[in-house]
């Protein structure tokens, strides 16, 4: 009885996800990316999220004042529904076009600071880690590399609901290559970067398994996945994000790449060296527009 309840649930929740899928293509990107704030904004400060968020601000702001920790939390709500908004839109756009829906009010939606880094990193032809997290609009981050027809593989997290999971991926189709998060998903990774290609990584999540390493100020359990790679096959990784400017329009911002050559020396060393610089970049991101991370992680 108990799985024939679990079963309707997940068909009533599937049934919800297609009406709001179509809903918004019904009314384009940009209302969608409205209606997704208008909700989220109404919903999240109900959910147990909130008071996680809350905790969060606190612990990295505990200066802030009531009134600017409720306008962060609201702001954060605000960008998370806006990319639930988008999410049914996210493999027609094209950060190198500027025509239909790449456009809004006849100006491109998509500016890009740093394309020289990526275009260095193209030249050498050899694997490659694209890091980023959970900022601005994180899920159309590939998009700079597969809509120029390259291939890239990013690990992710599959929903609970198995009928949302395949939505979720159909809607994800052309965006990337997805491996799930755990051994498997290392393992993938570690084959597609041997074969010269790209791999892309939401590197704020924490990891109980992980090395206890400073983020944004205090020690955070952090994945190891990023620098072991890279140390292990001497492979550049690449700071990546997309900045939300207003609404549904974006900053994709390409920073240096960090370049590793094993020199044999200490490894462990090495690696906590990597991951502080990984977890510094996040940091600074963060810092720059904290409305615009999200902030409900269980990360300390």
């Amino acid at each position: 009885m108990k799985k024939v309840l679990v079963y309707i649930i997940y068909v009533l929740e599937a049934f919800i996800l297609c009406l709001w899928i179509g809903l918004c293509r019904v009314i384009g990107i940009d209302l969608a990316s409205n209606l997704g704030s208008l909700f989220v904004k109404f919903i999240g400060p109900m959910t147990k999220f909130d008071n996680r968020a809350k905790k969060n601000i606190n612990k990295i702001f505990p200066n802030l004042d009531i009134n600017n920790q409720k306008k962060l939390k609201k702001d954060m709500w605000d960008n998370l529904g806006r990319n639930i908004g988008e999410l049914p839109f996210a493999n027609k756009l094209n950060p190198y076009d500027a025509k239909n829906i790449n456009s809004i009010n006849n100006k491109p939606r998509f500016t890009i600071e740093g394309e020289n880094y990526l275009n260095e990193i193209y030249k050498n032809k050899k694997g490659v880690i694209f890091f980023s997290a959970h900022i601005g609009n994180w899920e159309i981050c590939p998009l700079i590399l597969s809509s120029k027809d390259l291939k890239v593989t990013s690990i992710y997290r599959h929903a609970n609901n198995p009928i949302n999971e395949k939505i979720i991926q159909w809607l994800r189709q052309g965006i990337s290559d997805y491996a799930p998060k755990g051994p498997s998903g290392a393992k993938t990774l570690f084959k597609v970067l041997r074969n010269n290609e790209y791999a892309a990584i939401l590197a704020d999540q924490k990891l109980n398994e992980g090395k206890v390493i400073k983020f944004l100020g205090h020690p955070a359990k952090t994945a190891t996945a990023i620098a072991e790679l890279a140390l292990k096959l001497s492979i550049p990784i690449v700071p990546i994000h997309v900045e939300r400017i207003k609404g549904a329009k974006f900053k994709y911002i390409i920073e240096k790449p960090i370049y590793n050559i094993k020199n044999n020396t200490n490894h462990n060393e090495e690696l906590n060296l990597l991951l502080e610089k990984i977890n510094d970049i996040i940091s600074k991101w963060i810092i720059k527009k904290p409305s615009q991370w999200l902030w409900i992680h269980n990360r300390w």
